[in-house]
């Protein structure tokens, strides 16, 4: 990853006022937090002096689990399905396309639940669980956090 594409990551924090970022792709992995890190960080690109990009993380789990109903109305018995990475969800693949997931759509682990675009990059998000969509929780085409839930599922 080089200076260029992390002022392009910067620039599309500050235009959706983000305040987490993650990306990984290709073996980079990146995770800037807005505040005074990432200040410093800005000054340093502003400046056309190399920068050291933050160490690997793990990736979080994209599904969180809750055995009961939690102060976010997530009912007993369902997962969330959160955003593995900041940028714009699109629930398919075209504005005039179907969406890929929707509530009562019975998804497996495989399955393609919404695009999350990213750098002018396209990413499938997959449910990684297998059961039916309660609830669509982020509207088409919104900026998106990452670890921010998308979908409710009821696992089957």
């Amino acid at each position: 990853m080089d200076i260029k594409e992390i002022k392009q990551i910067i620039e599309l924090m500050n235009e959706n006022e983000l305040t987490h970022f993650h990306l990984e792709r290709d073996g980079d992995k990146i995770k800037l937090q807005k505040g005074g890190d990432l200040e410093a960080l800005q000054q340093a690109l502003a400046a056309a002096q190399p920068v050291a990009v933050a160490a690997p993380v793990a990736a979080a789990a994209p599904i969180s689990a809750a055995p009961s109903a939690d102060s976010d109305g997530l009912p007993a018995g369902e997962v969330e399905i959160t955003s593995p990475m900041v940028g714009t969800f699109y629930r398919s693949s075209d504005p005039e396309s179907a969406p890929f997931a929707d509530t009562g759509s019975e998804v497996g682990v495989d399955s393609t639940v919404c695009i999350i675009e990213a750098m002018k990059v396209m990413n499938e998000i997959s449910s990684e669980i297998k059961g039916t969509i309660t609830k669509v929780l982020v509207e088409n085409g919104t900026p998106v956090q990452y670890g921010e839930p998308l979908f409710w599922v009821k696992k089957s």
